[in-house]
């Protein structure tokens, strides 16, 4: 079921425009008590997994804000980058995935504390680690985050553009099934299609936690203009594991984006995000 209706020095604060062109709608005002509620007319109940997109351009008051609420490592990994444009993207999208799930939680934003996994897979840690599943991707200034309380979920967005090495990329990252459909496509079909199959990949590849380390050549989705984004071909060591389910994302013209979760149907939903 699916209903479309993340010691610091002074950061560079910047305002920019917010005509950011996210086309999904804003979420009812009781969003946070969703996600414990499955929908009536599914029998049996299935998960609900909110998908949100919001826009890492803030005011330069919610930056500052958004600045106040991160955790030391955090700050200092934002004092690293060394163009504003950079620095400002990461505490905007930090201080939105802790909004967000704090929300969730009904916690304070600077309270939650995360853990990450072998390939980098972030997680709440601590007494706020109870069952709320997340995955958090950006592309530019365009953020997504999931959140569920149901199966593991994975998420990946990127900007659909041109690249003269399309071909080496295909050749050296993706299966030779792949390789082939990607060559017999026209000239101005590749961009899509090259983020079609990254985004897909990279989506599950996320909600494993496996990243994209050396798996990349050994799952196979769907990709071709118009095809229903599915997994077609997953590695010998996941098979006959858990179901999996993929989903096309579309928040925002110019963008492919992809969603990944363990088990069958959920009830998914796709709102925009604003700063509160």
């Amino acid at each position: 079921m699916v209903d479309c209706e993340t010691k610091i020095s002074p950061i560079a604060i910047v305002q920019r425009p917010s005509d950011d062109a996210i086309s999904w709608p804003q979420p009812p005002n009781d969003w946070a008590d969703r996600l414990d509620t499955p929908p009536r007319d599914q029998i049996p109940p299935v998960p609900c997994v909110h998908v949100w997109a919001a826009s890492l351009q803030v005011s330069a008051q919610t930056l500052s804000k958004f600045a106040a609420s991160l955790a030391a490592f955090e700050r200092d990994r934002a004092a690293r980058f060394h163009f504003p444009i950079h620095r400002d993207r990461f505490v905007a999208g930090r201080g939105l995935l802790r909004e967000v799930l704090a929300t969730y939680l009904g916690a304070e934003p600077e309270s939650l504390e995360f853990t990450y996994g072998l390939h980098g897979k972030p997680a709440l840690a601590g007494s706020a680690a109870a069952p709320l599943q997340f995955n958090v991707a950006h592309s530019e200034d365009l953020l997504l985050i999931v959140a569920t309380r149901g199966p593991i979920v994975g998420v990946d967005v990127e900007r659909v553009r041109h690249l003269p090495e399309f071909e080496e990329l295909v050749a050296r990252f993706f299966s030779s099934n792949e390789c082939i459909q990607f060559r017999n496509l026209l000239a101005e079909q590749k961009p899509a299609a090259f983020f079609n199959l990254w985004t897909r990949k990279e989506a599950w590849l996320k909600a494993t936690g496996e990243g994209i380390t050396h798996l990349l050549n050994q799952v196979e989705v769907s990709f071709l203009p118009k095809e229903p984004a599915r997994l077609v071909r997953l590695p010998q060591s996941y098979l006959n594991t858990t179901s999996w389910s993929l989903y096309e994302l579309a928040p925002k013209p110019g963008f492919a984006g992809a969603l990944a979760t363990a088990g069958g149907a959920a009830a998914m939903h796709c709102w925009r995000y604003q700063p509160q």
